[in-house]
């Protein structure tokens, strides 16, 4: 990378480590930044270093996670499909995970939390390749692609309600699972989506010379010797760990991959080199500040992080659709 765009990550990257610690410092119980400051570095037994360490300091680290694979999930998607709207949430694979995480949860008696990330995985890939199915005619078919996600996460998101309207037992840990939130996250689910988010966002990364290659048209990709489809189905399957992971630790939030991939390219282009590492700072970025706006803004009342991405979100979504079509 140029000097620039590794200024520009380095920049970034410290951003986020200064908002890590500011962000501990609010919540309904408000604590100042020079005692956060002490309490991570100097951990006590006083009653905020306990705030810190074990309930706001956990919570942080999951939201950046989660907001880091689902930047880059979307990302990858995007560049997969060739379609600017192209998001988690958009094309179903957010809505299968939480299907599957569910009927996990209903089904199999005390289901495990570190089995989570398998049910979900499977359930965003079931979901994806129902999409990617449905969007196939003589190759994939942007328009298509777009109808037949929006089509599957109708269809996904009915299942799950009816699943609970008709479920008798064990409802109240698929429902406060479904409200796509932070609350509750401990250091527990912090071991569980790290190693995911490791390996997805390397892996996402070392692919980043096919990314650029696929925003070219396939005849030209192919004339350069790469196996299209292949390369597609694989950054396909790490798009599909990233998205699964994040679901099963915070469940369903939506629009962070499909507002976060379009700002980093205001800031570096279409080269993916820079996109990837852009996003995931963004990503974390986004998800730790709207936790933290969540659980102040009407403390002791905590508003799900969901709820504030899709305020940011939604209209995004819509300006991206009258844009597409007016050209």
């Amino acid at each position: 990378m140029r000097k620039r765009d590794v200024g520009l990550v380095a920049g970034l990257a410290l951003l986020l480590v200064i908002i890590v610690p500011l962000g501990a410092c609010f919540g309904d119980v408000k604590i100042p930044v020079s005692q956060v400051w002490e309490a991570l570095f100097n951990r006590t037994s006083s009653l905020n270093g306990e705030i810190v360490w074990e309930y706001r300091l956990p919570r942080i680290l999951v939201g950046m996670f989660v907001g880091a694979n689902l930047a880059v999930s979307g990302a990858l998607l995007q560049a997969v499909t060739q379609n600017p709207l192209a998001a988690p949430n958009v094309i179903g694979m957010t809505a299968g995970a939480s299907l599957f995480a569910v009927l996990a949860l209903l089904i199999i008696p005390h289901f495990p939390a570190s089995g989570l990330p398998f049910a979900t995985f499977f359930g965003a890939l079931f979901a994806g390749l129902c999409v990617y199915a449905f969007a196939w005619k003589k190759g994939m078919d942007k328009g298509r692609f777009a109808l037949s996600g929006i089509a599957f996460d109708a269809l996904f998101q009915a299942a799950v309600t009816g699943i609970l309207v008709f479920a008798t037992k064990g409802i109240d840990a698929a429902v406060i699972w479904l409200a796509g939130s932070l609350w509750g996250r401990t250091w527990e689910h912090v071991a569980l989506i790290v190693p995911w988010s490791v390996m997805g966002l390397a892996l996402a990364y070392l692919c980043y010379r096919r990314l650029n290659v696929l925003q070219l048209h396939d005849d030209v990709a192919a004339s350069l010797g790469m196996r299209v489809q292949a390369a597609r189905f694989l950054i396909f399957l790490i798009a599909v760990g990233l998205c699964g992971s994040a679901v099963a630790v915070s469940g369903p939030i939506g629009f962070v991959g499909l507002v976060i991939p379009h700002l980093a390219r205001l800031l570096t282009r279409a080269d993916y080199q820079r996109l990837i590492p852009v996003s995931a700072l963004l990503g974390a970025m986004l998800m730790i500040g709207a936790d933290t706006v969540g659980r102040t803004i009407a403390a002791p009342i905590e508003i799900p992080v969901g709820i504030l991405t899709a305020f940011i979100g939604a209209p995004y979504f819509l300006f991206l659709l009258r844009r597409a079509k007016l050209s």
